[in-house]
């Protein structure tokens, strides 16, 4: 899950920076007669990087699955966590799920509770 688009911003960039510098770069470019031996180094360089990066991330991830939770509980997820974590609802256009507010003690509104008002909805 990446939430923050990260991936598609440093991944798919970085990557196709890489591959630009060994077509464009002017000593040893592929498009300044330097062939492909530039271009094929900035690609292994570039997989290389990326499995690092898988590696470490996955290594990283199963240490801290260890020691902590990685994922809020159920009901805040299915409920959505802009209540919980800012007390609003981020989306009160969207018609597929009411906002419920939290309660004090930070738990989800019953949505079958009968006091529940109009004005606990955003």
């Amino acid at each position: 899950d990446d939430s923050l688009d990260t991936f598609p911003c440093h991944g798919v960039s970085g990557f196709v920076g890489t591959m630009l510098t060994g077509c464009f770069a002017l000593d040893g470019g592929l498009f300044y007669g330097g062939g492909f031996k530039l271009l094929l180094g900035q690609f292994i360089a570039a997989v290389a990087v990326a499995v690092y990066a898988a590696v470490m991330s996955t290594i990283i991830f199963f240490a801290i699955k260890l020691v902590m939770r990685t994922r809020v509980h159920k009901d805040w997820e299915d409920a959505g966590l802009d209540g919980h974590v800012h007390g609003e609802a981020a989306y009160t256009h969207s018609p597929t799920k009411p906002y419920h507010s939290p309660t004090k003690n930070n738990q989800i509104a019953n949505e079958s509770d009968s006091s529940e008002t109009s004005d606990n909805m955003a």
